[in-house]
């Protein structure tokens, strides 16, 4: 039971983690049990990143929370099955990958931007997302230009890039932040202004700024990329919205691939309905996205490839 000795006291549990606990007391191999306290205990690190925002004092608190998710969502995965066998077991090990992706960014608070995985890692060897998800994370880093900031939106693009930049290794001058953590983390958002010399703005004004040093890439898992004031110009490039200094050629759509999309649609996997919307949208903003995804069979998915 390493999570619930790893777990802070049980008279600051919240109630539902404290009946979970009870729960796993009284089977051992509940799965489903392991994976609710792995969200449990991302939901509590959350917190202590919110408004209310924990002192810095407190981040052994939060690594003991994040330790106590990944050690429920390591025994939900083993218990469901190896990868691919089940959908809540790949949920698991997405969920892990979120929980180090936290830590990173709970490293980044104090020891800034260049912080990496021999800072907060190192990162698991077992550490895995489904293929569409490491498509989904190469694709997302291969369209965003040299030394750019990638924001992305949900889990899905979240994770999937952050995989690919840290467990993979690729494109390791971009950095991949999600746009909720800096606008819900004040201390990430303060540590992180600093070291990409924004000035405090409020909203998302500070977006203007960084475009005019870096190039600024926003996932079309958004609906529209922010509307900071005074306005930036965003160019399209496939699955991504980027402002900013763009001096190197843009990867040509057909370039993209779609491979693992389509088997994981042909799988029903449930990772496949959030990468094959962003893919969608990229569609109706570049249709030439249309020949590649016919490649991959996938246009067929897409309304804007069928017409």
């Amino acid at each position: 039971m390493a999570v619930v000795l790893q777990a802070p006291p049980p008279a600051s549990l919240p109630d539902s983690l404290t009946l979970l606990h009870a729960r796993i007391g009284r089977d051992s191999t509940d799965a489903a049990a392991w994976l609710l306290m792995g969200r449990e205990y991302l939901g509590l690190a959350d917190e202590a990143h919110g408004p209310a925002h924990r002192p810095a004092a407190d981040s052994g608190w939060v690594r003991a929370v994040l330790d106590s998710a990944d050690q429920a969502l390591v025994r939900a995965a083993a218990l469901l099955g190896g990868p691919g066998s089940s959908a809540a077991g790949d949920s698991a090990r997405v969920l892990r990958v979120g929980a180090w992706s936290r830590r990173a960014r709970l490293a980044w608070e104090t020891a800034g931007i260049g912080a990496g995985p021999r800072d907060w890692g190192p990162v698991p060897a077992d550490l895995r997302v489904p293929a569409v998800l490491e498509e989904l994370g190469e694709n997302l880093l291969r369209a965003c230009p040299m030394w750019g900031v990638l924001l992305t939106a949900d889990d899905a693009d979240s994770y999937a890039a952050w995989y690919m930049r840290f467990a993979r290794g690729l494109r390791p001058d971009v950095v991949v932040l999600p746009l909720a953590a800096w606008r819900s983390d004040a201390a990430l958002r303060a540590r992180l202004g600093a070291d990409l010399r924004i000035a405090r703005r409020s909203g998302d004004d500070w977006l203007a700024e960084l475009a005019r040093r870096r190039p600024v890439c926003v996932s079309m898992a958004f609906d529209r990329p922010p509307d900071p004031r005074p306005h930036v110009g965003w160019a399209i490039r496939s699955v991504l919205w980027v402002a900013g200094p763009l001096k190197e050629q843009r990867v040509p759509p057909r370039d993209f691939v779609f491979a693992a999309l389509r088997i994981a649609l042909d799988q029903r996997d449930p990772w496949a309905a959030p990468a094959l919307a962003l893919y969608a949208r990229a569609a109706r903003a570049t249709p030439g996205l249309c020949e590649a995804m016919g490649t991959f069979r996938v246009s067929r998915e897409v309304a804007t490839c069928r017409r």
